[in-house]
């Protein structure tokens, strides 16, 4: 039993508290071609698993932490024959993983024909990341050409506090942007939405700045575009790897999700943008590892950091598996998304491949079809001139000028305990529960009407303040009492309402 990382920790009690669907599931399909050895394939799934511990892990909550347990059972590795194995791939990316008890990975390897088979992985983030399905393909390639894999430890275990620093630079840049404007309306996502893609090819759209990355462009020209659609405050989540020279061989999560923020007068250049955008995601890379709710405190946990958000990851070489030709599905779809607008692009030696994942319940097919056109319009704008002012990147007026419709979001219901003719609650358990915060929190005296986020609350507290109620009043509070009442007066409703 060892420690979750703080990463973990913050996207289990997000799912607990919200309940994502498939939004963390991460399917990985590979397609060969040629005569595969099945047994050797197989070999090769199980030494990958008994390679990687993390992926035969469970997730449980003891006394306030979260800890990584084994799993009740292997990482199921199944063999079937399904000559059409498209509903397979839906119901394996469908198919639930139970945190508490695992595995939170499988594998299926189908025969479609004689010479032409299907490996679907399916992962919980949890375990698994962009960089680890590189690293996925890497060891089975060497499992099927009997290349010895040894064992790698856990690579968890410790989950520091953030430091000083950490929280001064988090605190100084943390805003809410709840809305983004895009093609002249504005988009609030609410929670993990059904997801649709759009797919682009920027291959031969995608400009080099000399001084700044791919990524680092890529980046700023969606800033630029939010900038452009009259979002004069931006705030882009952006997916970052946290490995380290101990962990870039490990399969698991090492990556988090942080905000990029910018505030850019139109009348700057592009290479203005870019070059801020440089400097700003050089200072955040010092603190990469550190999430923003445990920084700054007082974040509600929520599905997403910012209603757009960006995967941009360098492909590595393609792996040799002896015999047989591989094709990869890197950007494959969970049918969910926890944004207005997700880009998640692929790098390679094959050319830059984006797909845009979007719910249709907030924006419409036909607008994200727009945005990825515009995206390219403004790659294609920037490589003729590096320097065009962000005020002169030419898009469809129409769409520009559109009329801002409402943001979308539904009324909160009230808490439970001010409903009319609710029973009183004790005052003995509501002084009961606020000794539980006043310990947690450290502090002197709280208000039984305060919000647990205002006085700087995140995932953690709550996971051990639940834990204090557990082992004290024998109640098991759900998460998401945290997210409808977050105040003592609510929390000690609903432990008045679950009693016996």
């Amino acid at each position: 039993m060892v420690l979750a990382s703080q990463a973990q920790h913050g996207m289990w009690i997000t799912e607990m508290m919200h309940g994502t669907g498939t939004a963390y599931h991460m399917p990985f399909a590979m397609w060969f071609d040629g005569p595969l050895d099945r047994e050797a394939m197989l070999a090769a799934c199980r030494a990958v698993v008994a390679r990687h511990p993390v992926l035969g892990c469970a997730f449980e909550e003891r006394d306030g932490s979260l800890h990584l347990v084994s799993a009740t059972g292997v990482p199921p590795i199944a063999f079937v024959v399904e000559p059409d194995p498209q509903t397979l791939i839906e119901r394996e990316i469908a198919l639930p993983f139970e945190l508490s008890t695992g595995p939170l990975a499988r594998f299926t390897l189908v025969e479609i024909s004689p010479s032409r088979h299907l490996l679907l992985f399916v992962g919980h983030h949890l375990v698994f990341d962009g960089m680890s399905k590189d690293l996925l393909v890497r060891d089975l390639a060497a499992g099927y050409s009997g290349a010895p894999s040894p064992p790698l430890p856990m690579p968890y275990g410790t989950a520091e506090k953030p430091s000083l620093e950490a929280q001064a630079y988090w605190r100084a840049r943390w805003r809410e942007v709840p809305h983004v404007v895009i093609n002249g309306v504005t988009r609030t996502p609410q929670l993990a939405e059904r997801g649709e893609t759009v797919l682009r090819d920027l291959t031969h759209d995608m400009p080099d700045l000399p001084g700044v990355t791919r990524f680092q462009v890529f980046l700023a020209a969606v800033h630029a575009l939010l900038h452009r659609y009259g979002n004069a405050d931006t705030s882009v989540a952006v997916a970052m790897s946290t490995r380290t020279a101990e962990t870039r061989d490990h399969i698991g999560l090492f990556a988090t999700e942080l905000p990029v923020f910018s505030s850019f007068p139109s009348g700057g250049s592009f290479r203005e943008l870019a070059l801020g955008i440089r400097n700003e995601v050089r200072e955040l890379n010092a603190f990469r590892e550190v999430p923003v709710a445990r920084a700054v405190g007082g974040i509600k946990p929520r599905v997403a950091l910012a209603p757009v958000s960006i995967s941009f990851r360098r492909r590595a070489p393609d792996q040799v598996f002896p015999g047989l030709r591989l094709s990869v599905e890197w950007k494959m779809s969970n049918h969910m998304v926890r944004n207005a607008l997700h880009l998640q692009a692929v790098d390679g030696a094959d050319g830059l491949r984006l797909t845009l994942h979007y719910s249709p319940d907030v924006i419409s097919r036909q607008d994200v079809e727009l945005a990825a056109d515009h995206l390219a319009a403004v790659l294609r704008a920037v490589s003729a001139d590096p320097e065009v002012r962000l005020a002169d990147l030419s898009l469809p007026v129409a769409h520009l000028d559109a009329t801002l419709d409402s943001t979308g979001a539904t009324p909160e219901a009230g808490p439970a305990h001010a409903e009319a003719g609710a029973e009183p609650i004790e005052e003995e358990l509501i002084e009961q529960v606020r000794l539980i915060w006043m310990e947690v929190l450290r502090m002197d005296h709280i208000a039984p009407d305060e919000d647990l986020y205002d006085l700087g609350g995140h995932s953690l507290t709550i996971t051990q303040i639940s834990a204090r109620i557990r082992k004290r009043l024998g109640v098991e509070v759900p998460f998401d009492v945290f997210l409808d009442d977050p105040t003592i007066t609510g929390v000690a409703a609903a432990i008045d309402g679950l009693r016996p």
